[in-house]
């Protein structure tokens, strides 16, 4: 556990003021798997750098921003993380709450107070309770995937719901898509990613955390970091290695001409092969040196070694080399797993909660430092919430949930609706089979709200968070607030 005082709230002033890979092109044939299966892309880099048209820019924003997704894979319980302590809205208090989750919900002493003292945080969430004082923290209550705005009863009749409720599979798509029927495999990050691509040989998106759905599609691409294992520049253009590379320049000079004579190729994949060898050449080499200057200036103390903290250091390197790689906007996915708690919860959520908060409070330590946190927004997601039942001594799937935002530009508070906690007549239960509560709640918030509040700030105009977001038409309030 981490004391109160993990997370420094002092705030430095900025310079100058305040997924799955895989998507197919129109030729029919995943230029992923062809360049992946051609052995093209530089050693522990994934890297499919291939042209894509643009359709549209985005909407004129000032200064450099990033967006950090933090997906909880397994399904978080976030009704134990954000707690109602001194809360009188009819069924939502900490005692209707205790009736149902009875061990399973920390005490009320125990809460860490947020805001206006309401509402409380996990005991082992002291990093977020310190962002919150710091007036860097957003709670968006109960979202979840939705095409449009949904009760109990549409359930019950069978309107308008997501594909294959409750599956980890479909759900984490969903999220990852903001597309609550799984007709697509177009993450939402991909269309961001090709509003801010700037024309550098990278694409201003990264995963280091394997597959990246979220930023998968057919606008743009995203290179597969591993948070730990060194970038190294594509094997026979490393200037490094021309002292014992016998004949250097005879084979950088076979390999130049084969591109060049693929690139005026009348075939389309000698074509794109020839692209893509170019701009993994010049990329390969940025990264190898963004990845390596300036690095011990990011100081994560002991969780850098942990499985989050590795990744979100590996982020901070990247965020803080950003000028370096031409990069104004980047967009990153991290993941923590291991939130599928059916058994033993009380055990293993607190663990689960303390490797999140002490990683993501060193993360914007580390950024207070460089003087970059103001530009920087972290949010969660999950692939469902839990449900507030108890089953044995775990919880089962769920659908809403809460979710988490954090940076600098956030506007702090709680956004969006808190669901009912009673147990009789409840208005957001989906009952049982038998008509009994089982605490499956509807989400009151779409992902579709959620996630178009988060490119906005990124930069999308209103027809690029449409294409996105296939279902925000249906949903009267499009931009949350929260940034």
């Amino acid at each position: 556990m981490t004391n109160a005082n993990d997370y420094s709230v002092q705030r430095p002033a900025m310079p100058g003021g305040s997924g799955d890979g895989g998507g197919d092109g129109g030729d029919g044939i995943s230029r992923r798997r062809f360049l992946q299966g051609a052995g093209l892309a530089a050693v522990s880099v994934s890297m499919t750098a291939l042209p894509r048209f643009l359709a549209e820019p985005a909407a004129a924003q000032t200064g450099p921003r990033t967006l950090v997704c933090l997906f909880l894979a397994g399904g978080a319980d976030s009704f134990s993380m954000y707690v109602p302590r001194d809360h009188s809205e009819s069924g939502s208090t900490y005692a209707d709450l205790q009736r149902i989750r009875a061990q399973f919900l920390p005490p009320i002493g125990s809460l860490l107070p947020i805001g206006d003292g309401s509402f409380g945080l996990h005991p082992g969430m002291s990093n977020l309770a310190a962002l919150a004082a710091a007036e860097r923290l957003a709670v968006v209550r109960n979202v979840g995937p939705l095409i449009r705005p949904t009760t109990p009863a549409d359930v019950a009749a069978g309107r308008s719901i997501p594909q294959d409720l409750f599956a980890h599979d479909a759900q984490q798509k969903q999220w990852q898509t903001g597309r609550p029927v799984n007709s697509a495999d177009q993450g939402w990050g991909d269309s961001i990613t090709a509003a801010i691509h700037a024309g550098s040989a990278l694409y201003p998106a990264f995963s280091i955390n394997g597959n990246s759905r979220w930023q998968s599609g057919d606008l743009a691409d995203y290179t597969g970091l591993s948070p730990n294992t060194q970038v190294r520049p594509l094997t026979g253009y490393s200037w490094s290695r021309r002292r014992w590379i016998p004949s250097f320049e005879q084979v950088e000079s076979i390999m130049a001409s084969s591109i060049a004579s693929a690139g005026q190729s009348s075939n389309a994949f000698e074509q794109a092969a020839a692209d893509t060898v170019s701009r993994s050449v010049v990329a390969s080499g940025e990264l190898e040196q963004a990845l390596n200057q300036r690095v011990g200036d990011i100081d994560m103390g002991d969780v850098q070694g942990t499985p989050l903290g590795a990744q979100l250091r590996r982020v901070a390197v990247l965020i803080h080399n950003r000028q370096m790689l031409g990069m104004s906007r980047q967009i990153f996915f991290v993941r923590l797993g291991g939130w599928d708690t059916h058994r033993l919860q009380i055990e293993q959520l607190p663990i689960l909660v303390n490797q999140f908060d002490r990683a993501v409070g060193s993360f914007y330590r580390a950024l207070d430092n460089l003087g970059l946190s103001d530009s920087v927004t972290t949010f969660t997601a999950s692939d469902f919430g839990r449900t507030l039942t108890i089953n044995g001594d775990g919880t089962d799937h769920g659908w809403g949930g809460h979710a988490f935002v954090m940076g600098g530009a956030v506007r702090a508070g709680d956004y969006g609706t808190l669901p009912s906690f009673a147990v009789d007549n409840n208005p957001d239960d989906i009952p049982d089979r038998n008509g009994r509560f089982s605490g499956r709640i509807v989400p009151t918030t779409s992902v579709s709200q959620y996630g178009a509040t988060l490119a906005r700030w990124m930069g999308l105009s209103d027809s690029q968070l449409n294409a996105a977001f296939p279902e925000l038409s249906n949903f009267a309030r499009r931009d949350l607030g929260f940034l």
